[in-house]
């Protein structure tokens, strides 16, 4: 087999797709041209396209760290396809120019420019640079939808999917394994942001990453206001992707904002930049009189939108944390408080771990209330998922000063109790961090809540009220236990880890 017989050859190939032509140091402007005949008019003038494919390929993904003759195969009928295709290449750069920037290379068949269009808005784009740490090949119209990604080449190839949110995903995935391998940092899924607040000690910024499962509020909390005045205030960093370094900072990856709009009319902040002409918009309603119904979801409930940063509220060109105070773990849960401040880190690492939400009405009727956990509230991992909990624990302790807390976004008391709302959230979040909150060891949950919320209707949210205190330390106990059963099944995870919940 060819592979075997030389391997340099087969990995230059990989990496380097040969095409009939290759268009490359396309600009902006060129690609919105060249993807023309796929937007769907509309009165804001925004480029929109509608996609066969209009979700993530989880189900088709495969991660491969060893190539074998069926691989092989595969790709060999690749490059004989492209070997009559003419391709564009989009090279953009992740993270700020002057913190280990990492660059992508992205190889897309011609016809398919508007996801050039969208990864070159997306990042940052960077002409005349042929050096590239992570490759994504991209070939919509293959005949079968397969995803294979391979760390140790750091290359990603798409077939079959038509989706932006799988290229953008290809490419930062391998930056959160990248960031992992070559930096001893750690990749997040996570929002970032700075929030200035008063506190005894002076007006101060504090550093914050947010943790959060689709549906949760990440996007929301992420980008809220928080009700503050100037002085105080928020300065919203990142939405998506963070990379934790080991001195406590992290880096951030897009220039741009890649948003659901499926709730945007109910946000405010979110609906004036889906609403900007400049957005690059996917699978969502228009109308017979050309307006764009972001309400509708005849098409899909997962339409996007990448959007400029300057028409999301309180951003500036910053994209890195030079501090990290705060890590938010964002939940929706039927039976805890608003808020609670971890103990250790040993706890943060373990509900880290756990990555939890509460299923929904809208995935499951059947299920609602069940727990949800992804490792790290991450889809993303593509390494041994113990070894980031590790990593969390590691720098959590080399780095004392960062406080974690849990959030719950969903409801206390079951689905007829209190419903917890974004404002009560927010305001819960700027109290904390104003340090205006009395705490008190909850020997239930084992960790600190609130003796009150300020404002809020604190009785509303105290468990007690709702839950005898037996009742509830059977309810949290079973809980604590099956998630404790959850952890176990990590073999190399720090003992003392699955010890913290």
């Amino acid at each position: 087999m060819r592979f075997f017989d030389d391997h340099s050859s087969f990995c230059e190939k990989l990496r380097h797709p040969v095409s009939r032509s290759l268009l490359r140091d396309v600009t902006e402007d060129e690609l919105r041209a060249m993807a023309a005949h796929e937007t769907v008019p509309n009165n804001q003038g925004a480029s929109l396209y509608v996609t066969k494919i209009r979700s993530r390929s989880a189900a088709f993904t495969e991660v491969l760290y060893e190539t074998d003759e069926s691989l092989v195969t595969l790709l060999e009928q690749v490059w004989g396809y492209l070997r009559w295709q003419q391709m564009i290449r989009v090279t953009a750069r992740i993270g700020s120019p002057d913190r280990q920037p990492l660059f992508a290379n992205l190889y897309v068949t011609r016809r398919y420019a508007r996801i050039a269009q969208m990864f070159a808005m997306n990042f940052s784009l960077e002409l005349d640079q042929d050096y590239a740490d992570i490759v994504t090949v991209v070939i919509p119209e293959w005949h079968q939808r397969k995803i294979i990604v391979l760390p140790r080449q750091r290359v990603t190839y798409i077939l079959g999917s038509d989706y932006y949110g799988e290229t953008k995903m290809a490419t930062l995935r391998m930056a959160m394994h990248l960031g992992r391998e070559t930096m001893n940092a750690l990749g997040l899924h996570a929002g970032s942001k700075i929030i200035r607040v008063n506190t005894p000690r002076g007006l101060e910024e504090k550093g914050v990453l947010i943790f959060g499962l689709s549906g949760t509020g990440k996007t929301t909390i992420t980008t809220a206001d928080h009700g503050l005045e100037a002085p105080e205030g928020v300065e919203v960093l990142q939405d998506d992707i963070n990379i934790l370094l080991p001195n406590g900072s992290a880096l951030g990856s897009e220039a741009n904002f890649y948003i659901k709009t499926d709730n945007v009319t109910k946000q405010q902040t979110l609906l004036w930049a889906a609403r900007d002409r400049k957005a690059l918009i996917e699978n969502c309603w228009v109308d017979e009189d050309g307006e764009i119904d972001f309400d509708n979801h005849a098409i899909t409930t997962n339409g996007r939108a990448v959007v400029p940063r300057e028409a999301i509220p309180n951003t500036s060109g910053r994209i890195d944390l030079d501090r990290v105070d705060y890590l938010l773990f964002n939940m929706r849960r039927y039976d805890t408080p608003p808020i609670g401040r971890l103990t250790s880190a040993e706890q943060a690492a373990a509900y880290f771990m756990l990555g939890e939400s509460t299923i929904t009405s809208a995935e499951d009727p059947s299920r609602v209330g069940q727990a949800k956990r992804v490792v790290g509230f991450d889809p993303f991992i593509i390494d041994n998922p113990h070894t980031n909990g590790n990593r969390l624990l590691r720098i959590l302790r080399d780095n004392p000063g960062i406080r974690c807390y849990v959030l719950n976004t969903g409801r206390i008391g079951g689905k007829d109790g209190a419903n917890i709302t974004a404002e009560v959230t927010c305001s819960a979040i700027s109290e904390a961090m104003r340090e205006k909150l009395e705490w008190r060891y909850d020997d239930i949950l084992g960790y600190e809540i609130p003796k009150e919320l300020p404002g809020q209707g604190s009785a509303e949210f105290d468990p007690y009220r709702w839950y005898s205190r037996e009742d509830y330390a059977q309810m949290i106990g079973s809980l604590r236990r099956e998630r404790r059963e959850h952890l176990h099944q990590f073999k190399g995870l720090a003992p003392e880890i699955v010890d913290g919940v």
